[in-house]
């Protein structure tokens, strides 16, 4: 994106000084609402990527893969040790948000020749997996891998049958944007990541700047410049009706 989330924050505190709910924006509240607001756009994206089974350009920078160049595939241990007919299991990558699709890499055998093929892993949920898993325990001939299915369980992915490895795309939560400033003759001062602090009004001088700016594509700007204003503005009509109250009368 662009528009930096100084230009952003002028738009906002501009949007908000119109709206009879609005007030100052404190660096304070700006950064609380741009937290949500972040959380909040991805949720919307996520929404319409289940209605629709469809990548939108809002979401597809946080498209990641992997099993790609980019990244090593998702690798599985068995459950129990040497023993991989109970399944194996891996660690949620940290940035995960919402699993997209997964598959793995199946050898087949093609006229007395070892060929490969990509099969699908498929998401279930918990009382799925385990009927699945206890149905094929009793009788192995019910499932084979041509039927992976994965769940997460305390933290983690838990794949039947066990596979060693698979290609895991997934949705990956979007930086956390941060506007970090120096307060220069009173008024709030963006400082844009790679600067320092000019004085000690909010870190020590010379400290690096810690903004981190959204990642949404800048077609998302006045979207999300919306969104906080709304944000903000809903919050200023509480605290007003909150302190604008009667107070209750004496018996």
């Amino acid at each position: 994106m662009d528009t930096t989330l100084g230009e952003i924050y002028s738009d906002a505190a501009f949007r908000l000084g119109k709206d009879r709910r609005g007030g100052y924006l404190t660096p304070e509240t700006f950064n609380l609402a741009i937290r949500i607001v972040n959380d909040r756009k991805m949720n919307n994206c996520i929404d319409l990527f289940e209605k629709n089974q469809e990548i939108t350009s809002d979401l597809q920078p946080f498209i990641k893969t992997l099993g790609s160049p980019q990244f090593p595939a998702l690798t599985f241990t068995p459950v129990l040790a040497g023993n991989p007919s109970k399944g194996g299991y891996a660690t949620i990558p940290a940035d995960f948000w919402y699993e997209a699709r997964s598959n793995y890499n199946k050898i087949v055998n093609n006229a007395c020749d070892a060929d490969s093929e990509y099969r699908p892993v498929e998401f279930v949920p918990q009382h799925i997996f385990d009927s699945i898993m206890s149905t094929s325990l009793l009788n192995p001939t019910v499932n084979s891998e041509a039927f992976p299915v994965m769940v997460i369980s305390n933290d983690l992915f838990y794949v039947y049958p066990f596979l060693r490895r698979i290609s895991f795309t997934y949705i990956r939560q979007p930086e956390q944007p941060i506007f970090d400033y120096d307060i220069v003759s009173g008024v709030p001062v963006y400082l844009p990541p790679g600067e320092v602090h000019a004085n000690s009004s909010v870190l020590p001088a010379g400290t690096p700047s810690q903004s981190v700016e959204f990642e949404w594509p800048e077609s998302c700007v006045d979207e999300l410049t919306d969104m906080i204003k709304t944000y903000v503005a809903i919050g200023n009509e509480q605290k007003f009706s909150l302190e604008t109250q009667l107070p209750p009368k004496n018996r």
